[in-house]
């Protein structure tokens, strides 16, 4: 067997980290531009000047390659609210966070879109292993993300911070699925007498996280 240099090992790594990277891009690319299902394979390898079966071998199946860049839009996420406490410096009551962490999410389209996938679509067609390792990843994200939050809101006792995060992330879930209809039933919704059931993502989401928040201020908190 002939060792393999070290350079050229180096070389070889960098290359299949630019041909992953690339891949990623063009399904964020593709997925910017159209519904989940409407992109292909053949047109994410297009978009990254590689042939399809390059694509398999780095991602067994569509739906994993998507789980993976939806980890990068969520760790991508986590990172902005932790700067965003990190700056603020004061503590912040249920209100200022809320309207921090609605604005936040809704203004990254992609990551909404991504996550209203995740558990109908996302997790299937992949291998148990590839969504263990996933959940995982995100659960470390979310452990240190939420532990910040907990030294910024008084209020939150240890463990508080996860489980906020847990229900904000089935909200965000359930009220994208809301807010964003199928193309095609799109125009029934804007029938006036459905207009009970129209609902704006941003702000559905702030008054969930609010109400959330203030469900774990102290009862002498939540009287005043």
């Amino acid at each position: 067997m002939v060792d393999v240099p070290p350079k050229r090992r180096a070389r070889a790594d960098a290359d299949k980290q630019s041909r992953r990277r690339a891949l990623l891009c063009a399904a964020a690319e593709a997925f910017d531009e159209m519904p989940y299902n409407a992109v292909t394979v053949a047109d994410i390898a297009r978009r990254a000047n590689l042939a399809k079966g390059t694509v398999y071998l780095y991602f067994a199946t569509k739906e994993e390659l998507f789980l993976q860049l939806a980890l990068e839009q969520l760790g991508e996420w986590f990172g902005e609210v932790e700067s965003a406490l990190v700056g603020d410096g004061a503590p912040l009551g249920p209100e200022a966070l809320s309207e921090l962490l609605a604005r936040s999410l809704a203004g990254r389209v992609r990551l909404a879109r991504l996550l209203a996938l995740q558990h109908g679509v996302l997790e299937h067609n992949v291998a148990p292993a590839v969504v263990l390792a996933w959940r995982r990843s995100m659960l470390a994200q979310m452990l240190q993300t939420a532990a910040l939050l907990e030294r910024c809101s008084p209020a939150m006792r240890p463990g508080e911070g996860l489980r906020f995060f847990l229900h904000l992330h089935a909200a965000a879930v359930g009220l994208h699925q809301m807010t964003h209809p199928a193309p095609e039933l799109a125009a029934t919704l804007a029938c006036p007498t459905l207009l009970p059931l129209r609902l704006d993502f941003a702000a559905a989401l702030q008054a969930h996280a609010a109400a959330l928040l203030r469900g774990l201020q102290p009862e002498d908190a939540r009287s005043e």
